[in-house]
């Protein structure tokens, strides 16, 4: 029996079940790791181990994940519950009649799970070992048809509604943006694509959230641009036969459900650039900052333009406004102080005012906000946010703010 045919076995489940429940921390202690030797050969023991202390790392993304099967690398790159099931909802609403979606590059299947509770699915990956997993992993409560097929997804010849891909962007250890450095290629997403509205209902591809698709895919596509848990985490680009968004972009948070918290889309035919919306270059009483997701989506000047903001400094994603609201997609900050960008000079007035509890954002400068936190050293019972705006480009000085946080979209 291989490695991961025992992994997925009951005796190495239910060893799993028992370890994690009789033990707390991150992971096993060296008396528990003594006692699965005595039971398991060494190497059953360390897998044994590994899930333990992967499930713990798991329970922020996945509900389930005391049950569930991992891998070191598949737990990085894959994609978390909530956006998961954003994303199965998104096929339902754009084909109300799908019935079987393939999950092709499927990993260990986190996508998969999401999509296997709403459908029958196929999950495709050229490795053995994470196909099992997401066959162990996408069959948790599912009543749906769940197989896995070990194969490579250029040769697969698909019998299928919906395709669902997750293309490798390190297939050669480095970490690629670039739609063509990628594996599967272009020219099979490309196949994928033209099935559309013919053989295929429709294609959802996952992208990073700074790949940039080719032009032709525009007109055919609606990109969504996903933050969760405070960061983007993925650009999905939706081909689908009864899209009426085609050539739309789209900026979303959803919450631990899965469930959209706010959204502002925009078309592509309209997006605006930093220099066609206003610069005021200083700060009225209050500041406004984009959120991840439509900052990765290049909508930062559309939002600001359309909620009637100005740019504080040139090409620096800080807004500024005489008025507060609630915006979607924004936070805004009430402006108290504001000082020239000088570490001591900022450091007296964190003292004089008693601010311990320092929240930093910056853009513009070099140093990180760890570093800035190290050099200002705040000691105090108040609260307030940093806030420091530059411009590497500009030879204008960097500007701090002493704000205070008003309203949020998270």
């Amino acid at each position: 029996m291989t490695n991961y045919h025992w992994l997925t076995s009951e005796e190495a489940l239910e060893a799993m079940a028992e370890a994690c429940a009789g033990t707390e921390g991150s992971s096993i202690s060296a008396k528990d790791l003594m006692r699965l030797r005595k039971r398991f050969s060494m190497e059953q023991a360390q897998q044994i181990a590994s899930q333990f202390k992967l499930r713990r790392r798991a329970i922020t993304r996945f509900p389930r994940a005391a049950e569930m099967l991992f891998t070191e690398q598949s737990l990085k790159q894959t994609t978390d519950a909530a956006i998961a099931q954003f994303k199965t909802e998104l096929i339902r609403e754009y084909a109300s009649d799908v019935q079987h979606v393939t999950d092709l590059c499927c990993g260990m299947g986190g996508d998969l799970q999401a999509l296997a509770n709403h459908f029958s699915v196929t999950g495709v990956d050229l490795d053995p070992e994470v196909c099992a997993i997401a066959q162990h992993n996408a069959s948790l409560n599912s009543q749906s048809t769940v197989e896995t097929i070990v194969e490579d997804a250029t040769r697969l010849q698909l019998k299928t509604d919906w395709v669902h891909i997750d293309p490798d962007r390190r297939h050669d250890g480095r970490r690629h943006t670039d739609v063509n450095a990628i594996q599967p290629g272009i020219e099979t997403l490309q196949r994928f694509i033209d099935q559309v509205g013919n053989t295929l209902q429709g294609v959802s591809i996952k992208l990073a959230p700074a790949s940039v698709i080719p032009k032709l895919w525009h007109t055919k596509c609606r990109l969504f641009w996903i933050q969760s848990r405070k960061e983007c985490r993925q650009q999905l680009a939706v081909f689908a036969a009864k899209n009426t968004k085609w050539n739309h972009r789209t900026a979303l948070a959803i919450d631990k459900h899965g469930v959209c918290k706010w959204e502002y889309t925009a078309s592509n035919a309209e997006l605006l650039d930093s220099g066609e919306v206003p610069l005021k270059g200083s700060a009225d009483r209050f500041l406004y900052e984009p959120k991840p997701a439509i900052l990765a989506g290049q909508l930062a000047p559309s939002w600001a333009a359309i909620h009637h903001l100005q740019y504080i400094h040139s090409g620096v994603a800080y807004f500024t406004s005489e008025f507060s609201r609630e915006i979607a997609g924004g936070t805004c900050y009430e402006i108290l102080e504001e000082l020239p960008f000088d570490l001591k000079q900022i450091k007296r007035h964190l003292k004089k005012h008693d601010i311990g509890r320092l929240e930093i954002k910056k853009r513009g400068i070099d140093l990180t906000p760890e570093q800035l936190r190290k050099n200002l050293k705040p000691k105090g019972r108040n609260g307030a946010t940093l806030i420091i705006a530059g411009n590497p480009r500009s030879r204008n000085p960097a500007t701090a703010y002493i704000a205070n946080c008003l309203t949020q979209f998270t």
